[in-house]
């Protein structure tokens, strides 16, 4: 496009909510794994995979590979831990094809990037909305003029080869975040993190993907009781801040009751704060729903998850395209 500068069954091997290491009876401890997945590139003959790097308070990202080719969805990290958790992955940044952002809080594109963009030419896709701001961070008016910062409105671009991207207004803070839903031959992935509510055109926007990663961020008695100071906890938990264990499981629900049955067949939660929430607190709303419970994972700030990957399999008799993971 011309912007502003030219332009029911679980998966098998998905990372669960949560492992399950002892359990006496019904009511078990149960505890999160939290170790690094051993390395597990995506090869090209399998067609689509998503990998979150990390999500939480303090960054975000999330890479995309079609084939041999990446797409990284925020940069809420510095290159060079992006870069070692890309190498964990079986990726370098010098694979990554564009950068698409959410929205430019720290946490999700740090202010380090600019130069890295530049040395590998590398262009950063963002809404019409959030350009101004990119040209108020050093590096921004040099991607710019390089034609590496490109704009976009609603209407759907191709970020890279084999991708078609379009969009969705969150509401969150002042300008908003931009929600993505990422089609291909292969699947489709919808993406959507800061955001105070999920309104109708979100699930709209996102029915019938077959990966689904939410924003899922505190625990409300968590962040009431926190230390935090009042007016943070406030904007935290109105429209335009963001969604909490229990808002983030009806979105959930509200997008797979508009979508083909058995989609999405894979849900990743993500942004989960580590103050105001707990794998555990998230396990106890997400388990009230049996059916989306075995869809789960929880991301992590520190780690990456496992490549998910999505293979397209023959049609039901219904016409309903289901998916095979492995």
């Amino acid at each position: 496009m011309q912007g502003k500068t030219r332009m029911s069954d679980k998966p098998r091997n998905q990372m669960p909510l949560f492992v399950q290491e002892r359990q006496s009876s019904l009511a078990g401890v149960l505890t999160t794994s939290i170790k690094t997945p051993p390395a597990d590139p995506l090869k090209p003959m399998e067609k689509l995979g998503l990998c979150v790097l990390g999500s939480g308070s303090g960054g975000n990202a999330a890479v995309l590979r079609l084939g041999d080719s990446a797409l990284l969805i925020d940069a809420g990290f510095g290159p060079r831990t992006t870069d070692k958790r890309l190498t964990q992955a079986g990726l370098s940044i010098k694979d990554i094809h564009a950068v698409c952002l959410t929205h430019l809080d720290q946490d999700h594109f740090r202010r380090t990037w600019p130069g890295t963009l530049l040395k590998w030419g590398i262009p950063l896709y963002l809404h019409d909305w959030h350009y101004p701001d990119l040209m108020r961070i050093p590096g921004g008016a040099e991607l710019r003029d390089a034609g590496l910062a490109r704009s976009f409105q609603f209407q759907p671009f191709v970020p890279m080869p084999g991708v078609r991207a379009s969009t969705v207004r969150l509401q969150h803070d002042k300008q908003g975040t931009i929600g993505y839903r990422l089609d291909t031959h292969a699947g489709s992935v919808g993406y959507a993190t800061d955001l105070g509510h999920a309104p109708p055109a979100l699930v709209q926007h996102m029915a019938g993907v077959d990966l689904l990663c939410i924003e899922c961020n505190y625990d409300e008695h968590m962040t009431t009781t926190s230390p935090r100071p009042s007016w943070v906890n406030r904007r935290n938990m109105s429209d335009s801040g963001h969604l909490s264990n229990e808002q983030s499981l009806e979105a959930v629900r509200m997008i797979a009751d508009a979508s083909p049955v058995g989609l999405p067949r894979d849900v990743v939660l993500l942004h989960r704060s580590s103050q105001c929430n707990h794998p555990m607190k998230v396990r106890r709303v997400f388990e009230r729903d049996a059916d989306l419970a075995g869809r789960i994972t929880l991301t992590d700030q520190r780690r990456r998850t496992r490549w998910l990957h999505i293979k397209p399999a023959k049609p039901s008799k219904r016409d309903q395209r289901r998916l095979e993971f492995s």
